[in-house]
């Protein structure tokens, strides 16, 4: 978490892989294992959350690591999570079919899920806390991107 848990390194991180634009929106999600689970669900999406940076280009995105218990609590923390620097990846708005925010739960408004369906036929299932007390700069980014793509 240390390596993630402020603008400033967030900002590194991704200017060091090419993935900042003119407008960023940083966020963390945790993948959704109800949506997402088995053997192939495990190589083909081999992380535990994201670190997201929004831009006018993409969804630039650093793998995140939980430990070995974290992953069977159902609703997981980034905050508990460490970065993979290794695993990088960058999916341009012309790859992206639909990105959908919904409410996780009916009358759960604190958190919101996350789908994004990519045109090779991906689907990254995803949940966010709309308020993360661990990274200051989570809350307005989130904001502006569940109000981007919010569905009902």
């Amino acid at each position: 978490m240390e390596e993630f848990n402020t603008i400033e390194k967030v900002q590194a991180l991704f200017a060091s892989v090419n993935g900042l634009g003119n407008e960023n929106l940083f966020f963390v999600t945790c993948q959704d294992k109800e949506k997402v689970s088995g053997a192939a669900a495990g190589m083909e999406y081999p992380y535990d959350g994201l670190l997201i940076n929004a831009n006018e280009n993409g969804l630039a995105m650093f793998y995140l690591k939980a430990g070995a218990l974290s992953g069977m609590i159902t609703l997981a923390s980034p905050s508990k999570m460490t970065l993979d620097k290794d695993n990088y990846i960058f999916i341009p708005y012309s790859n992206i079919n639909k990105i959908t925010v919904k409410k996780f739960a009916l009358l759960n408004s604190k958190v919101k899920r996350i789908s994004i369906d990519t045109k090779d036929g991906k689907s990254h299932k995803l949940y966010a806390r709309v308020e993360e007390k661990d990274f200051p700069y989570h809350k307005d980014n989130f904001n502006a991107f569940v109000e981007k793509y919010a569905s009902v």
